[in-house]
């Protein structure tokens, strides 16, 4: 008997066609990396898929495909119901399934839907194949001639609120921190959820490709990890060769700045134990009069004290060393308000993008 082949289609055809992704493969993979806006619909949770493997290894590949097709038979109705549910929903677009190297598992769902005249495809390559893609993809936007407007100044004077208004205006931004869903300090994860190196540089292959080649790009002065992520290369060495805007505030605003953003009352434990990591890096006198605002959960003049006595001077440590490596343009926003800033700011840019 001939073996059925299912119908399937490759992800660089894939992205010209409207679609919707059905991602069977597990929660925690699924987690690591995925295609924003796809649907993960597991075929075996994280337990499962490990039980699979442990019977793979140790036993046989016979046995543990046994287990699956037992595990997977019995969610087929689940399934079911929720493609009619999804097919409802996205129809007319195009329904691909993928796990992680379009092997078995989606095979499995694709075989059982097309035995049923449901029109679905399954993404060749799998997951795998999207991971090629992004490689490839960012392997080509390194090869073109970026220029960059950089952003930086000490912390809380509002840099990646600026960024963030300069996008909403329609300016080229590439929001660093946003992609790598980390605010780039010990601070930085508080409140926000992990995101893998693969799932950032997915984000920032798709970004990047908004943007004409040649055009300047505006950018945050980052260092080359934001938490866990690492910067490609190329955006450290277009972010070193840019233009530099360097945003000068006052210390009362940049600490309204800091709560608002961190909001320590709602992550008390986070932040304290984020702080324990800045305090052994503090004269002793510090260090005590830390603990005791800790204690207080006095969290204004906690930032005021992190900002002043390490933040600040960090900032300026690298602003002595790199100040004759960068041209920059100060702005002096103290006694502007939040409106006027950015008018500024956004005055600043455009001068840049014609020079």
């Amino acid at each position: 008997m001939s073996e059925r082949i299912l119908p399937s289609i490759q992800y660089r055809e894939l992205l010209e066609h409207p679609h919707y992704l059905i991602d069977v493969r597990s929660p925690a993979e699924f987690e690591e990396f995925h295609e924003p806006g796809s649907i993960n619909v597991p075929l075996f949770t994280n337990d499962e898929r490990a039980q699979i493997g442990t019977l793979y290894k140790q036993e046989s590949p016979e046995k543990a495909k046994e287990i699956g097709v037992n595990i997977y038979s019995k969610k087929l109705p689940e399934f079911y119901a929720k493609w009619m549910k999804f097919n409802e929903k996205y129809a007319p677009k195009t329904a691909v399934v993928a796990c992680a190297r379009g092997g078995m598992r989606s095979a499995s769902f694709v075989s059982v839907m097309h035995a049923m005249d449901i029109p679905v495809l399954q993404l060749e390559g799998g997951v795998r194949s999207i991971r090629k893609h992004v490689q490839e993809r960012l392997e080509s936007l390194s090869q073109m001639n970026w220029k960059t407007i950089v952003l930086e100044g000490n912390t809380g004077t509002g840099k990646t609120k600026w960024l963030e208004e300069l996008k909403q205006r329609g300016y080229p931004v590439i929001d660093l921190e946003g992609l790598a869903n980390h605010r780039g300090s010990v601070f930085g994860q508080i409140g926000k959820t992990f995101r893998s190196q693969k799932q950032f540089e997915f984000l920032l292959a798709k970004e990047l490709s908004k943007i004409s080649p040649g055009k300047t790009m505006i950018l945050e002065a980052e260092s080359k990890r934001i938490g866990r992520i690492v910067l490609p290369d190329f955006i450290m060495e277009t972010k070193e060769n840019g233009h530099y805007i360097e945003i000068h505030d006052g210390l009362d605003r940049r600490v309204d700045r800091l709560l608002e953003d961190y909001q320590p009352h709602e992550y008390v434990e986070e932040f304290k134990h984020a702080s324990a990591i800045i305090r052994k890096g503090l004269p002793t006198v510090f260090q005590k009069e830390m603990d005791e605002l800790l204690k207080q959960e006095d969290f204004k003049q906690l930032s005021k004290l992190l900002l002043t006595e390490y933040y600040d001077k960090k900032y300026g440590h690298k602003r002595a060393t790199n100040e004759s490596d960068f041209v920059k343009r100060e702005l002096l926003l103290h006694d502007l308000s939040e409106e006027e800033i950015m008018d500024t700011v956004e005055e600043e840019v455009n001068h840049l993008m014609v020079t």
